[in-house]
């Protein structure tokens, strides 16, 4: 069975057998090249390329045209009105052009791409390009063409396109850090073995790690009461950085969930069971925000403390109950509604651990694959945000369209908070238990966020629920192979965490 040391050779780049990137200014002495044209803009692509005229070409999205000639196939795709377009247009569409070209075994694959496109364009092949084969070792039998990426721009700027092409590669590189980490087997990454496997990788990145001993956890009966029912004990690893110039006065705490593996616990998930090894998604996403901040020489805002709890929520003869009550770090008492809302129990703790060991801590945001609920509501396109501060939402929404990685905020109204129970200080599931699910789990949260006296003090939280977003179907897309998630918040939280 794979161990700790396979895991992390998963991980480097140089073993994912990915492609070679470079780029050119002439696609004339290629067999086969993909085009772009956007509508209103197919006049100038003919003007380029004459054989096109014949082909009365639209642009429409998604529309895709081959011509042949001049001893060459042209694929030409339609982009639409360029004033729609978005980032994640662009990534679909390098990954679905990479992989779609792959059929025919060529040696190229030929892109047309502008500079400002180039970076976009690598890290999108970068996604497109890994392939689950690598967790049977047998990836790198295979020979993959080298990607050119064409454009008369290349001729004078070859400095800004080497640039482009390795901040592409760094994204690519943490985004994929999440996904191969995310489709690991549970049998494998164990909380133990990914405890093992994020200390490795702090130690390679020249970061400061702890690792929680079982006396220290003690009192944090939530995080523990998760995985009773398991034979892999819950874990805590906490990792702090500060900026460049030093510790900062005020700092920042990002948790994400760890949970190894879901059953749903005693009263189970019915046939949603599988792919419940993803739910450790959001802790992997805080390692790949910590990896591409490192990646590309990004300084943090403010000192900032990572905190990833770890656990398995599984049906054993010791597993938690709907009914029982446990104590959280802070002391606040807990009763357990529902088996199956497991990630806010050991997140809450978490957000206990940091407020008895760190001061001043003065922003919290947390990340998890938390709720269904948002699935059903936001579908496969957007993260749900549950913020409580207007200027951070409107910055986390601002950045995800920069990103590609979409954010929509709910209403911070506290009237959604109906977490209540008659016999301890709240529940982990809301009275009404499916109504605004996925605003519930942020709220439920908040109830551990210290509090000041008036609202100019109150601290900034935001949730982040990837439920959805991590876009798990499993027939895979056009654009990213069958087996992997999007890895999703990976850009969006090192924007929203470094200058």
């Amino acid at each position: 069975m794979m161990n700790v040391k396979e895991i992390l050779w998963m991980l480097d780049p140089k073993n994912q057998n990915l492609p070679k990137i470079s780029v050119g200014s002439d696609f004339s002495k290629y067999q086969r090249v993909n085009l772009t044209v956007f509508e209103g803009k197919e006049k100038e692509l003919e003007k380029e390329v004459p054989v096109l005229k014949a082909h009365k070409l639209e642009g429409k999205k998604r529309e895709i045209t081959e011509v042949l000639g001049n001893k060459q196939i042209y694929w030409v795709h339609g982009m639409g009105k360029m004033e729609k377009l978005r980032v994640r247009d662009l990534r679909r569409f390098f990954g679905k052009a990479y992989l779609g070209s792959l059929a025919g075994k060529p040696k190229h694959v030929v892109i047309q791409c502008p500079l400002e496109w180039l970076e976009i364009a690598t890290e999108a092949v970068y996604i497109a390009a890994l392939n689950p084969a690598i967790y049977r070792r047998k990836h790198t039998e295979e020979k993959v063409p080298e990607v050119v990426f064409v454009d008369n721009a290349y001729k004078t700027k070859t400095a800004e396109a080497k640039k482009a092409i390795q901040t592409g590669m760094n994204n690519a590189e943490a985004r994929n850090l999440m996904r191969i980490l995310g489709a690991t087997p549970p049998n494998i990454l164990s909380t133990e073995v990914y405890a093992e496997v994020i200390q490795a990788l702090c130690k390679q990145w020249k970061v400061a790690c702890k690792r929680c001993t079982p006396a220290e956890l003690k009192k944090y009966e939530l995080l523990n009461a998760v995985s009773l029912g398991s034979g892999h004990d819950s874990q805590l690893l906490v990792i702090t950085i500060n900026p460049k110039k030093g510790k900062t006065k005020n700092s920042t705490a990002f948790f994400g969930k760890g949970l190894c593996y879901d059953s749903g616990g005693v009263q189970g998930k019915g046939n949603y069971m599988k792919s419940m090894k993803e739910d450790m998604s959001g802790s992997a996403s805080v390692l790949g925000t910590i990896r591409l901040m490192l990646l590309n020489h990004l300084d943090l805002r403010q000192t900032t403390h990572f905190l990833l709890p770890l656990a398995e929520n599984m049906m054993g003869n010791y597993a938690m109950r709907a009914d029982d009550v446990w104590k959280a770090g802070d002391g606040q008492m807990v009763e357990i509604g529902h088996t199956d809302a497991e990630g806010r129990l050991v997140l809450a703790d978490a957000i206990c651990y940091a407020k008895a060991n760190f001061k001043n801590i003065d922003q919290y945001y947390t990340i998890a694959t938390l709720t269904g609920s948002c699935v059903v509501a936001l579908g496969e396109l957007y993260t749900g945000a549950v913020n409580n501060n207007e200027e951070s939402a409107k910055e986390v929404e601002k950045i995800g369209r920069e990103t590609g990685e979409l954010v929509l905020t709910a209403p911070w109204d506290m009237d959604f908070d109906d977490n209540n129970t008659p016999i301890a200080d709240v529940s982990n599931q809301g009275e009404k238990e499916r109504d605004a699910g996925w605003i519930k789990g942020g709220l439920f949260m908040y109830r551990f966020i210290p509090k000041a006296d008036n609202e100019k003090d109150q601290v900034k939280f935001c949730h982040l629920d990837i439920a959805g977003s991590i876009d798990m179907r499993g027939s895979g897309r056009s654009w990213r192979r069958k087996g992997f998630n999007s890895g999703v918040g990976v850009k969006l939280m090192t924007r929203l965490l470094t200058k």
